[in-house]
């Protein structure tokens, strides 16, 4: 049975890994996952142990603080029957699919591979170029998991859910390179331009205007203009 997206579903935008290393995982494996590899069983951290956990015991500041919630989010408040996103810049768009089921930590993965995990149901891909321009910056999430309340969006993610608009998000080019988080340099620089000769300049004692010195004669102090 087909499990379709709760018409008010919460959206969530799940990264696959840095340089969208675990894209091709998740869409096999027909789930979503996130690192945090020090991390047990989510159904045993309480707020107070994710902070704990990431903040080695120190005052936790309000980065560590963002990190649990954004930790507890993942194993707490996603849905069944809420829709995730999950950028692939190989495709130029987003994997869209259903939430089917509960949290799960998956043990026996190795920790690269993100062993907190939530069953999903990939229905279509968006393309990056259907989004409005205001929300054009989602494709590159800053975090790993984000909820986004925008109505647009949940409408734009609910009709590939339904098959209406979008790409099979199996169908991906092969053989191209991940478009990365940013642009870095190779290490070959581009010769640097040679500057322009600059001219000696002098300032005339009469108009008090700064001026290229060969408008001076004899050495004088006067421009040829007050001459």
């Amino acid at each position: 049975m087909v499990l379709h997206a709760d018409e008010m579903a919460t959206v969530w935008i799940v990264r696959g890994g840095d340089r969208d290393r675990l894209v091709k995982t998740f869409l096999d494996e027909g789930a979503v996952g996130i690192a945090y590899p020090d991390f047990p069983d989510g159904a045993t951290v309480d707020r107070s142990k994710a902070i704990k956990l990431l903040g080695g015991g120190l005052e936790p500041s309000k980065a560590v603080e963002a990190e649990a919630a954004l930790f507890l989010s993942f194993v707490r408040r996603i849905s069944v029957a809420d829709v995730v996103l999950l950028p692939d810049h190989r495709a130029g768009g987003f994997a869209a699919g259903v939430v089917t089921g509960d949290y799960q930590f998956r043990e026996e993965l190795p920790a690269e591979r993100n062993r907190h995990r939530r069953p999903v149901d990939w229905r279509r891909r968006l393309p990056f170029t259907e989004l409005p321009e205001r929300l054009s910056h989602l494709s590159r999430p800053r975090h790993d998991l984000t909820d986004v309340p925008d109505g647009r969006l949940r409408s734009l993610a609910l009709q590939c859910c339904r098959g209406e608009i979008g790409e099979d998000p199996f169908d991906r080019p092969a053989g191209a390179a991940p478009v990365p988080r940013a642009r870095r340099s190779s290490g070959t620089r581009a010769p640097a331009k040679p500057k322009a000769p600059t001219r000696a300049e002098r300032r005339c004692a009469n108009c008090l205007i700064t001026k290229p010195e060969d408008l001076f004669e004899d050495g004088g102090d006067f421009c040829q203009d007050c001459q």
